[in-house]
């Protein structure tokens, strides 16, 4: 389990996934083992503390994951004391085990499978960007744009929904380039990225969808 969580979207990623499962682990075993007295003292102890870190797992594992696993991890210890209690020393040391054994298999496995496609996901994310940019200046260009504002005009409403369907295409195709430059950047065996070409097309590609959101607005504006 500990191997298959800390398989993220590429190699740097993984690493900071490791490091936070190690940490956050080792960290809930050092507060099971600070609770074991209380936990000693009953079922009522258990459930209420079991509640408790049911509460902060709940709390904090969408803020930061390495602080959700410290509450996640005694719960887990503490949920299989119900079953069959089982020596400290032994439950402890099993998962410390396991938390370290874990994340060096994961890390190992992030090494030698890499995502050797991830730049080639960027020359079609490049291509997507040009296309849309490209189809959103023509757009603006052709001035169908500002016949929105003619309510009686026919070709009023095609523009503005023409020109809605060019901005989402613009703005997912520069999501979708950004979120590919992350990945390939973050892999450790990679061919070098088209940094200055990724540059150009989000500054032209933002650019334009700056003009055409400005153009949207207008007739909103207007009214």
């Amino acid at each position: 389990m500990t191997a298959a969580s800390i398989y993220q979207a590429n190699t740097t990623l993984s690493w900071q996934r490791a490091f936070q499962r190690t940490l956050g682990n080792l960290l809930g075993l050092a507060l099971f083992t600070v609770l074991l007295p209380v936990i000693h003292t009953g079922h009522l102890a258990m459930i209420a503390l079991a509640l408790a870190f049911q509460l902060g797992a709940e709390a904090t594992i969408t803020r930061n994951y390495w602080l959700g696993t410290v509450w996640v991890t005694p719960m887990a210890l503490l949920l299989s004391e119900f079953g069959r209690p089982l020596p400290a020393g032994t439950l402890i040391a099993d998962r410390w085990l396991d938390t370290v054994v874990g994340a060096a298999v994961g890390l190992v496995c992030c090494v030698l499978v890499t995502n050797r496609r991830a730049a080639d996901r960027i020359d079609l994310a490049l291509e997507r960007v040009a296309a849309a940019e490209s189809a959103a200046s023509r757009l603006l260009a052709a001035g169908t744009i500002p016949a929105a504002r003619d309510a009686g005009s026919p070709a009023g409403p095609d523009g503005a929904r023409e020109a809605g369907w060019a901005r989402d295409r613009l703005a997912g195709s520069l999501v979708e380039l950004r979120e590919a430059v992350e990945v390939a950047s973050g892999e450790w065996w990679q061919r070098a990225l088209p940094e200055e070409r990724i540059a150009r097309a989000e500054q032209r590609g933002h650019r334009t969808l700056a003009v055409l959101l400005r153009r949207l607005s207008a007739p909103a504006l207007a009214a």
